[in-house]
């Protein structure tokens, strides 16, 4: 990747002299608690690729401070608040928390991590924009943002020589034969309201406010066409894009709605066969990708060697020329640090997943009013379901849906 020289210097001098200060001979364990991507059971295989994403940061880490380890523990987002509270009885809670935005917001409200100290060096290292999404009302910092990972199509090259472009070109794919998938999950297919013009009328209704007659009329033909994209042959809804990237893995799936942090494995399984596009826009907006951005957590029960080492790790992960190696490396994410550039005209990977990440901040104030609420993402999907497999009508889910959303307003 492309830096801005001076930019990238300066800030890796203020890393170094900055951990300068912190002891590199007393041997140090920060015991790390990640999430897994989904609640599904976490196999062997996604415990080798959690591990490999860690090893990227702490290897080069530990070329500071060679005293330092790190020992991961991964864990099923369900059960990651229990089971931390269950450790920090014992004192034996995490120093670091690898997680999501909202679960990251959800630990600290609840007492079990504590806030990232406000650090010039963090916000000069970290998009302001991304900064703000981990911020809590009363100003604290949930955790610091680590990675960012777009959610794009991915697709098998094999069947599938030019990826669709636009919603209509997706529904023309599969009626040439390709098998396409989709997820009935509300934050997995969120993005066609984007292509659709509906996310502001739902984003309107999150908000509460009065909704008019054409705003109820977008959400109805956004809801029409999930129900008519079902009817289609080729086309199928599953539950979660999990299963998705299993079955495209698999060559069960031609085409799919994906996040990178799933190309890993993708590749793994399709090789030189694996495409990766951005996802189809509509007829006058584009897609609103739902990207996912991983965050580290402060645990409480550290000694203060571990807070100091855990702290400075927060630190270091957004050093710009740290964030453009273990992007170079994994080819799955988008830094968080502004300085980074992404060289999009040397891969078509970079290219769509930085498309991805320009789709998002497009609609970005509006998608994060309607995907900013987890609780309110699984009632949408509730209704959602009976709509896609045909035992309910787009204007009667419309109904159902839009007092859902004022309700969580």
């Amino acid at each position: 990747m492309k830096l801005r020289f001076g930019a990238g210097l300066l800030l890796l001098a203020l890393i170094l002299s900055g951990c300068s200060v912190l002891p590199k001979t007393a041997p140090v364990m920060l015991y790390l608690a990640m999430v897994s991507g989904n609640d599904d059971r976490i196999s062997s295989a996604t415990q080798k690729e959690a591990r490999r994403r860690v090893d990227l940061i702490v290897s080069s880490f530990r070329k500071l401070y060679p005293n330092v380890r790190v020992q991961v523990a991964l864990y099923q987002r369900s059960k990651l608040s229990s089971e931390l509270r269950k450790r920090s009885r014992a004192d034996l809670g995490p120093d670091l928390v690898l997680t999501d935005v909202q679960q990251a917001k959800e630990l600290l409200l609840e007492g079990i991590t504590d806030p990232l100290p406000r650090s010039q060096r963090s916000r000069r290292q970290t998009d302001p924009t991304i900064l703000k999404q981990v911020r809590l009302k009363d100003g604290r910092l949930a955790g610091q943002p680590l990675l960012m990972f777009p959610q794009m199509a991915c697709f098998n090259t094999g069947v599938i020589n030019n990826p669709p472009k636009s919603l209509n070109d997706l529904l023309q794919v599969g009626a040439a034969g390709a098998r396409v998938g989709l997820s009935v999950a509300m934050h997995e297919v969120l993005w066609t309201a984007g292509s659709l013009n509906t996310l502001p009328a739902l984003a309107a209704a999150s908000r509460g406010q009065t909704l008019s007659p054409t705003q109820r009329e977008r959400i109805t033909t956004w809801l029409t066409w999930l129900q008519q994209a079902s009817n289609q042959r080729n086309l199928t809804f599953f539950e979660n894009q999990s299963q998705l990237t299993t079955l495209l893995g698999n060559q069960e799936l031609d085409w799919i709605s994906c996040t990178s942090d799933m190309l890993f494995r993708l590749r793994k399984r399709l090789g030189d066969d694996l495409g990766v596009s951005p996802l189809p826009s509509g007829p006058d907006a584009t897609a609103s990708p739902v990207n996912r951005l991983r965050v580290l957590a402060l645990g409480r029960d550290s000694s203060k060697n571990q807070r100091s080492m855990a702290i400075a790790l927060s630190e270091y992960v957004t050093n710009p020329l740290v964030q453009r190696n273990i992007s170079l490396l994994s080819m799955s994410f988008v830094p968080v640090n502004p300085d980074v550039i992404i060289p999009t005209k040397s891969s078509k990977t970079l290219a769509a997943l930085e498309q991805a990440l320009k789709d998002t901040q497009k609609q970005g104030d509006d998608l994060a009013a309607v995907d900013g609420n987890r609780p309110l993402t699984q009632r949408m999907t509730k209704v959602l379901i009976p709509l896609v497999f045909g035992d309910s009508q787009p204007k009667n889910s419309a109904d159902e849906l839009v007092p859902i959303m004022r309700s969580e307003s």
